[in-house]
This record gives structure tokens, sequence and C-alpha cells, in this order.
């Protein structure tokens, strides 16, 4: 197996020396790091059946193969990836997957200190597109990683000294040739054949899964939940299954409009290759399809209802989980849900900048006067603010969620602000000047309006069971269909409902399209030069659940972005409450390179909007590659991601767009959008007939 392999130079590597060469056990001395970049054809890499498979498997089939590719790198022992330099045993040579680069470079002498600590990290169970290994074309994987020289013995030999021999011609190819012997010896051993196809075939059932989902020729629904499924993990802070026995494997109720049989299409030359208990064989009669059996959510209004600790918010996470491919073993490998699903939650304190949010706020009351100056009330049409409450933050992500074009809101009251989901009578009796209409009542109206579905976890607010056109029942971990007992109990418990605010029928309010629906946004031209591209470094904030952005000083670039945020309410992004950036750290990464790239992009494309152009960028993704868009070769930016983490995941476009909304400072400008004018004169007509009605009625009120 032959690996074509290229030296680099490491940017952390001069940081690294100014303080000293570290001895290392056994009495080696690291003496030099350096990049590599190896390529492999794939052909070499799989035997010919499997080969042609994998050639049927499109970008999906080439992403979950560098995934797999990574996880065995990953997991390869510290013996498979190093060895003595052939003929020349005063010198030894180790490589270092990017993935822990990280943890090796900053938290070596805790290692010391602390064995546990030394454990090697655990990849999250997604099938995400990656920077350091990667199919850099249809028929060729690339793996990026860092090369260790040592100096073997106890030799003495000054730093400069060790560099002046490492940098000879006779030990450099010396130590190029033991490199590939190192690389085609751990393919050879660890590369399993038949596990990588597996991730292969998975990853592109489920793509083709969800490509069935969002068809309107297809399944056209939501969700799937494949039967067998194990949707528990094992704690709060794992993301591996938890065993079952005591996790109840998922199972379709029975007898239910949502229980479906499904068929998905597959290569016939990858079908061979899949090993899943989900998998249906008894209906396995055709080739080229795999069949499978589950919970198919409809599109429209879904509920998800049931008693504390039952499986609600479980099952709402594998339905959220479903928007990336997993890998075998997840035991969520077939809950699948299309691409364009988005968590929506109260974010207390997000910061909201010239957002449209007047179909659920409206009203506000203005603040006092102050030295004889009466201030307006807030304009909910164009609100911003530094710290919004629960309600106000949840009705800006629904409608930033509509301006990114989603096509179904995830929604779990545990996470959410009571107030913006729902309101009984008994609190409109007694709350007459309300300023918030509830999510319940706007459900129904952006599903006719917009087509936008909703899955939303219920448990203690009945007036939920008005509106849905599904209701899932959890009782004991265990799926029922509850849509018939619901609309028996609405039916039962509303007789009598009166009309909302005058506006329609309780809990099923019409979406004013012209009114509510956000106008197109962009980042001003003011925002997008603060933060240029060429001039603006990142860096994870403490936690990391946030991202900082700092300017690169020319007298001193190495300040951390920590030291240039402190004390200012902008140039940081709190990602803490996005709960979809299952990738952590290396996702989130993606995310703050994909807003200055976009930040860029804003500044060239004047006509386009925040959607636009988050649809641009991952067109020249998919074009392009994910290193080459977001930190090209050998750019600064390049090395700040290899000194931060090493490498990142692809974030989606709707976590990009979620980063640049919460950017503090960040200044929005509307887009000038033409206007209808047959619609004003019929909205004007309307508006006429309106008060014409109202004033026959209080003319008849003042006769009885």
């Amino acid at each position: 197996m032959s690996w074509t392999t290229q030296i680099l130079e490491d940017p952390l590597w001069q940081a690294r020396h100014h303080h000293g060469s570290g001895a290392e056990a056994g009495g080696r001395r690291l003496v030099k790091t350096c990049l590599l970049q190896a390529e492999c054809l794939v052909s070499q890499l799989l035997p010919e059946s499997a080969w042609n498979a994998w050639k049927e498997s499109g970008s999906h089939g080439q992403v979950a193969l560098a995934d797999y590719t990574s996880r065995q790198f990953v997991a390869a022992s510290d013996e498979a990836l190093s060895a003595d330099v052939e003929g020349n045993t005063s010198w030894s040579v180790g490589l270092e997957p990017l993935e822990l680069l990280s943890s090796s470079s900053k938290q070596i002498s805790r290692r010391r200190r602390h064995k546990r600590a030394s454990a090697k990290p655990v990849p999250p169970p997604y099938i995400l597109e990656r920077s350091d290994v990667c199919c850099s074309s249809p028929e060729t994987i690339r793996i990026v990683a860092r090369v260790l020289v040592f100096r073997n013995g106890q030799t003495i030999m000054s730093d400069e000294g060790n560099n002046h021999v490492v940098e000879s011609n006779e030990i450099k190819n010396a130590i190029d040739a033991q490199i590939r012997q190192i690389l085609s010896s751990w393919s050879n051993d660890c590369f399993n054949i038949a596990n990588a196809m597996n991730y292969v075939a998975t990853s592109v059932l489920q793509h083709n899964l969800r490509q069935e989902l969002q068809s309107e020729t297809g399944l056209n629904a939501v969700a799937f939940v494949a039967n067998a499924a194990i949707l528990p993990r094992k704690s709060g802070a794992s993301q591996a299954p938890m065993a079952s026995p005591p996790a109840v494997p998922f199972l379709a109720p029975e007898g239910s409009e949502m229980t479906h049989t499904v068929r998905i299409p597959l290569s016939q030359l990858l079908v061979p290759f899949l090993k899943s208990k989900m998998v249906d064989m008894h209906q396995q009669d055709a080739a080229d399809s795999v069949v499978l059996s589950g919970l198919l959510v409809p599109r429209g209004v879904s509920l998800i209802v049931g008693g504390g600790y039952h499986g609600k918010s479980t099952l709402l996470r594998a339905v959220a989980a479903g928007v990336y491919n997993k890998i075998p073993g997840d035991g969520r490998e077939f809950c699948v849900t299309v691409s364009q699903a988005l968590n929506i939650r109260a974010e207390d304190g997000r910061y909201v900048n010239n957002c449209n949010v007047s179909g659920f706020i409206g009203n506000l009351p203005a603040p006092p006067p102050t030295n004889g100056h009466i201030p307006r009330a807030p304009d909910t049409k164009h609100f911003s603010t530094g710290e919004a409450s629960g309600s106000t933050s949840q009705a800006a992500n629904v409608i930033e969620a509509l301006e990114m074009k989603t096509t179904a809101f995830l929604v779990d009251e545990d996470v959410g602000a009571a107030n913006f989901l729902a309101r009984d009578g008994r609190m409109r009796a007694l709350v007459m000047d309300e300023s918030i209409t509830p999510l319940l009542y706007r459900v129904n109206g952006l599903y006719q309006t917009h087509g936008v579905s909703s899955i939303v976890v219920v448990g203690g607010v009945g007036d939920w069971l008005d509106v849905p056109h599904h209701v899932i029942l959890m009782e004991k971990y265990s799926c029922f269909d509850a849509t018939a007992k619901a609309r028996s109990v609405s039916k039962q418990f509303s007789h009598g409902h009166v009309q909302y605010a005058g506006r329609g029928v309780v809990h099923r309010l019409e979406w004013d399209q012209d009114e509510y629906t956000p106008i197109p946004r962009r980042p001003s031209d003011e925002t997008a030069k603060a933060l240029d591209r060429d001039t603006t470094a990142l860096g994870l904030m403490e936690g990391g659940t946030g991202l900082a952005f700092h300017q690169i000083h020319s007298d001193d670039s190495s300040n951390s972005s920590e030291s240039d945020v402190d004390g200012e309410d902008d140039r940081y992004i709190d990602m803490s409450r996005c709960e979809q950036l299952l990738g952590k750290k290396p996702q989130l990464y993606g995310c703050g390179l994909a807003a200055l790239w976009i930040l860029k992009a804003c500044r060239e494309n004047p006509g386009l909007g925040l959607s636009d152009l988050l649809d641009r960028l991952d067109r020249e993704i998919d074009q392009n590659g994910l290193l080459s868009v977001l930190a090209p070769d050998d750019s600064a930016t390049q090395h700040e991601l290899i000194e931060h983490l090493g490498f990142m995941y692809r974030p989606r476009r709707l976590e990009v767009g979620q980063a640049i909304c919460r950017l503090r400072g960040i200044l929005f400008e509307e887009l000038p959008i033409q206007v209808n004018e047959a619609k004003i004169k019929a909205r004007a007509e309307e508006e006429r007939k309106k008060r014409e009605m109202m004033e026959i009625w209080n003319a008849r009120r003042k006769k009885g």
C-alpha cells in the first residue's frame, strides 16, 4: 500500500521551541515537530468489490470513509504510529492525529500528574465532514497529522545541534521513508474493510432516507424513528447508547397511521455491506433498496406528551440528532430528521438586533419618562436588545429560524419560556393587556403559511391538545398514538371557548405573511469592516461554548482572544444553548470561521441576505472543500486552527446563522423588498370593510 507524503512546517513548533524541548520517557528527546500531509488511493485501501461499491456512494460515502479512517487513526496505539528510523536507531518518529493535538500540547503537565488525563478523547457518534482527514478527490483519501521527531539515547547534544542534524538530507529522507512505512503498517493492520464499508453503507442509507423525508413525492414527513432503536444515552455526560436492558428498544405503535414500513433506495453494491438490527430482513426482497419499519412523524403540528421521566425529551433529542448521520452502533442510526430542523428554546440574556418579532410580541409598554423626556415604546418590528428575556429570545429564535428557511421547529417545554409557549383562559381573563401572543396560537398559521412543521414536547399545558395534527404518547418508555384521544379531550374541554382578542378561533390564529414574516436582512458594512477576515483572529471562550473575535495587532499578534474581549460588550458569541451543535468545540470553531467568511462575502455581495449567504457558503464548501474555503493552506487562519484545536468539523448552515445572529455588537440592515401594490389595495379594502362593520355594530348596540 503506497502513501505519498509531504512534510510542512508546524506553526506550533517555533512557539514550543522557544520554551525549550522536553525530555520524553525512555531517554528520548523531542527535537522537531512538523505537519504531515499524506495521501493514498482509496483503490489501494479497499478490495475491488468494496472499491466499486464505494464509488457508488457519492460525497456522503466519502465523508463516511474519512470519518472511519480518522477514528481508526486516533484509536491506534502509540506503538502503531511510531518506530525507530530504519538504519539509524539514534532517531525515532511518531505520528500524532490532529484530534489529539490540543490535549497533548496544553495538557502535558496534567498528564504527567494524572494518568487518567492521558486517555484519548472519544469522538462524537456523528459522521461529520472534517478538516484533517478527508477525500481530497473522488479517488484519494488525505490525512493531515503531526510528526514528532525524537533523538534516542542519552547522547547530549544542544537543540541547535539536533536541529542541524534533522535538517540534513540523509536524516530527512530516512524520516520520510519511515513515515510512509508507519502509514502502510497502520493501514494494513488497523483498517478493517468490513467495518469501513458498514460505515459507508449506513451513512448513505441515512442520507437517502432523509432525502425521501424531504421529498414531496416521497415520504413528505419530518422525521423517522426506526424500530429497535436505542434512544437513551448512557448518562447525561455521555453520547454512548445505554445498554439494553435496562434501555427499552423503540417500537412504533401498532395500528397507528404514523407506523410505516418504508423502502429506501441503496446501491445494490452497498447493500451487502450494511449490518444493522434495525433493517427488516423479512421484507428485504430487492437488491437495490433497504426496508425499515418505525414511526413516521408527518408534516404539520405534532405533540409528544406523557408523564415526567417517561421518555418525551429523549425522543425529541433523538429527533434533533437526526439531522446528522450517525455511526453504526450508536443506536439511533436510523432515527433520521429533515436537514433543516432546528431546536427552538428560550435564551434569556441573548443579543438580538433588528428582528421583526411583532408576530409574537407587540404593544410593549414605554419606559417611564425621565427629565421631561417621554421615550417611545419599543418597536417590535425592528426589535433590538442586549439582554432578551426568555419570551423575547424565543420569539427571536423563531423568526430568525424562518429567515434561515427552517422547515421544522423542535420545541421542549422544559427549556422554553412558559409565557411564550402558552397562555390559558383564566390568565387571559385576568391579564387583559398582554404583549405576548404565545407560540401555541401561531404553530398552525406558520404551517399553513410557510409550511414549517412543529414537534412540541408537552407535559403540563392541556391547551396544546387543541392544535396538533398528531399526538405521540410516551408511557414507560413505550410509544403510543394518542391522536384520537387528544381530539376527544380537546373537544370536551374546549366547549364554549371564545375568540382570542377578536382575531380568530382560540389557538388557531392566522399568520399574516406581510406583517410578521421576517424581511431579509444582512450584516451591515460597518460590522463586516470591523470584523474583516484578514485582520480578525478567532478564539474559544472559556468552557468551550462561545467564540471571541479580536483584532490582530502588528506589534503584538500573540494576544489571546480573552484579553481583547474582557471588559467589552461585543465581539463574542454565546452558543451554549444551541443544542444541535453536537460536534462540540471543533464544530463551534467551524461556526466561527464560517461567520468570518459570511461577513467577508456580505461586503462582496451587497444584494444578498443572510439566508442567501448561508446557501452560498454551503455551495462553496461542497465544491471546493471545507479547509480550502474556511482555512486556506498556510494562512494565518489555518495556523490558528491548528493552535486551538488541530482540526474542525463542518457546521450546518443553521448553526452558522445562529452564530452570526448571536454576535454581540452586530448590526443588521434590511434589504429592500418589492412592494406588491395589489396586496396593499386589498388590505386597505379589507380594513375599510372592518371599520364599516364595526360602525354598524356600534350603532346597533346604541339602539339596543
